[in-house]
């Protein structure tokens, strides 16, 4: 695996401008002795990706140590898997990057009566967390990717029919599909679309080691949602990095095909758990070229640790 870091310098549009241009070639000199020949130049910054423990980010990182007015507003490390690593894990968390289709959250599609449907799902009337889908969902399906899927504006899978059908005939389990309609012509004849609903769910992640911040619950319908833990630190310089996710090996004994964890994840209006697939369904994806998605492996320990 490797760590790439999306870097940077910040520089200060409060100080006067002969200085700013004094940091803008102190920066450039920099870069040189780093050796990063590409990286973006902006009128306050510069932008550049760089390897974590490369030489070039401990140079960085002992520069940012000693001009801290210089840290960027925000730094994120991205994980790159090798393929061995991939098919090494039992499950996998699939994240959809295909462009979010426009679903009818908003009310953006009225119905003739040029009154708006309403929500898909209700909610709690404190948090605003989804409780239950109570309708199909609604689209401008000629929005829909030609690759056949892609992920709504509230976070929920969309599967174009010949997509849905593969998985149904390659035997996938731990899913249903729920039909998905154009804005104008709902219920009738064959769906045009497809909403892909992980029904089976694993138990509760093994934490420690897995790692969550700013947890959220409602009182009211006892919702609670939480982010893995994202936020580091390399002395003064904050850090965004997504941490791993932990099972047990006897949870694992327990997965389907697709599955959704017990835990739920995002702010509470938009709170959803994770899907994690299979070894098969994502070699059949691969096989299949379907485009849109990536993986991060799940991880398995033989029992959590002792308190």
């Amino acid at each position: 695996m490797k760590r790439i870091v999306m870097a940077g310098f910040s520089l200060d549009p409060q100080k006067p401008s002969l200085e700013v241009e004094r940091d803008r070639q102190w920066v450039k000199e920099l870069l040189k002795q780093m050796g990063v020949r590409e990286y973006h130049e902006a009128p306050f910054g510069f932008d550049f990706d760089i390897e974590v423990d490369s030489p070039a980010f401990e140079t960085w990182i002992q520069a940012l140590q000693q001009r801290p007015d210089l840290i960027p507003r925000f730094v994120r490390v991205e994980r790159l898997y090798t393929q061995e690593e991939l098919e090494a894990t039992p499950l996998l968390l699939w994240r959809i990057t295909s462009e979010a289709i426009q679903d009818d959250y908003y009310g953006l599609y009225p119905s003739r009566d040029k009154k708006g449907v309403g929500d898909y799902v209700r909610r709690c009337e404190v948090c605003g967390a989804p409780l239950e889908q109570i309708r199909d969902m609604l689209f401008n399906t000629r929005r829909m990717p030609k690759r056949g899927l892609s992920l709504t504006y509230g976070f929920e899978i969309i599967l174009a029919p010949w997509l849905a059908r593969g998985l149904q005939e390659a035997g996938s389990t731990g899913f249903t599909l729920r039909p998905a309609w154009h804005y104008t012509r709902p219920n009738q004849e064959e769906p045009p679309l497809y909403q892909l609903v992980a029904t089976h769910t694993l138990p509760p992640m093994a934490s420690p080691p897995t790692e969550f911040e700013n947890v959220q619950h409602c009182d009211v319908c006892g919702t609670t949602s939480r982010f893995l833990k994202n936020t580091h630190y390399w002395g003064k310089i904050r850090y965004y990095e997504e941490t791993d996710i932990y099972y047990t090996r006897e949870a694992l004994k327990q997965a389907q095909d697709f599955n959704r964890t017990a835990e739920l994840f995002g702010v509470m209006r938009v709170a959803k758990p994770y899907v994690l697939i299979s070894q098969r369904v994502y070699r059949w994806l691969r096989e299949h070229k379907i485009k849109g998605w990536k993986v991060v492996p799940v991880y398995e320990i033989e029992e959590p640790p002792k308190a």
